[in-house]
């Protein structure tokens, strides 16, 4: 089978579009060859020989319609040759494609994971022959029992197929476990408001007035945009006035394929971001053994409501986080294997793969 994919970003050295490169790489072991559009290409040395990457050149500085001249022969160039056409993550490459796919007859397989519905995601239903998402939260055209509100093509359009982790990859490391007494707290994220870092930085001074002083948190990731960047500054400056410095560590980004021991190395994993939608870096953290601890609606019952904490609500989560510490020893271990065997049989790639493939 020859394959076309296309996504945003294809670098094993990326912090965001980094986990791209392992589906990319998994997708290229299960098909004959692999042709792969992007709007910006990195590190990709490691990747079999039957993947080709085609980038739109945004990382030289191409701009869009450069960019949307360049996609468009590649597509008539591509299409013809493959057997179907994988589109990841952003509607925009659905509707983009879809005139080639439609004149060559080609089906498109759409994956899509988020929260919103909007005109584009409508758009998606329509052109896709497929669509396959994390869970009925990660596409909202979907019921409260994970069903298309709509009867007739869309009720077997939508596949609920579990996430893409690399269970491989992201799994605990029993020797490198370490010793010091300090009980590590790890949060991974763009530094932006919707992922409440401040809600998170509160929760460790509520911790430490109560005479708390075990912990150490590491956030890892950070600004994108200018407000961004202004709101670092405020969690940078609401360290400093709490006098948390020796508590709290901002890391700054890390590539994808550098955060599993960062993983491996945590007590505790925490995510108040309000995506809505299963979240990735939730479930890497659960493939490496680690506690987690989450206010996206999301995990309810994936985690179950003893690892639910409210949003917005920092002295409910410290009390959430001393309760985890507090746990005996054994059953840390056994949620902790809990926790991996849902990743493991829930949110494999590699059976992500093999569902993807079905659908051609």
């Amino acid at each position: 089978m020859k394959l076309l994919m296309i996504t945003r970003k294809v670098d094993k050295n990326d912090s965001h579009a980094g986990f791209t490169y392992g589906w990319v790489d998994k997708i290229a072991r299960a098909v004959d060859e692999l042709f792969v559009i992007c709007l910006s290409k990195g590190e990709t040395m490691g990747l079999p020989e039957n993947v080709k990457i085609y980038s739109l050149g945004k990382e030289t500085g191409a701009g869009r319609l450069k960019r949307f001249i360049r996609f468009s022969l590649l597509a008539l160039k591509l299409v013809p040759k493959v057997d179907g056409i994988f589109c990841h993550m952003n509607p925009e490459y659905t509707i983009a494609v879809w005139p080639a796919a439609l004149l060559f007859r080609k089906k498109i397989v759409s994956w899509y994971t988020h929260k919103s519905v909007t005109w584009k995601t409508k758009l998606l239903v329509k052109m896709s022959d497929k669509i396959l998402t994390a869970s009925k939260e990660s596409f909202r055209l979907l019921d409260s029992e994970g069903d298309p509100p709509e009867r007739g093509r869309l009720k077997y359009k939508v596949q609920i197929t579990g996430h893409g982790i690399e269970t491989d990859r992201f799994r605990p490391d029993e020797i490198s476990q370490h010793t010091d007494e300090k009980f590590k707290i790890l949060t991974i994220g763009r530094i932006s408001p919707s992922k409440d870092y401040e809600s998170l930085i509160k929760g460790v001074n509520t911790l430490v007035d109560r005479g708390v002083n075990t912990i150490f948190v590491q956030i890892i990731g950070g600004p994108a945009i200018d407000t961004d960047k202004q709101y670092f500054d405020s969690l940078k400056m609401m360290v400093k006035n709490m006098k948390l410095e020796n508590y709290l560590e901002f890391v700054g980004p890390v590539p994808n394929n550098e955060i599993a021991p960062y993983l491996q190395q945590a007590d505790l994993f925490v995510n108040l971001s309000q995506t809505g939608s299963v979240d990735k870096a939730v479930l890497e953290a659960m493939a490496c053994g680690c506690l987690c601890l989450t206010s996206n609606v999301a995990f309810i019952k994936i985690v179950g409501e003893d690892f639910m904490v409210k949003e917005n609500d920092p002295v409910h989560l410290a009390e959430k986080i001393k309760l985890v510490m507090d746990l005996p020893t054994e059953q840390k271990k056994e949620i902790s294997e809990r926790f991996r065997q849902i990743i493991i049989h829930q949110h494999n790639l590699d059976n992500l793969v093999k569902k993807i493939i079905a659908c051609y």
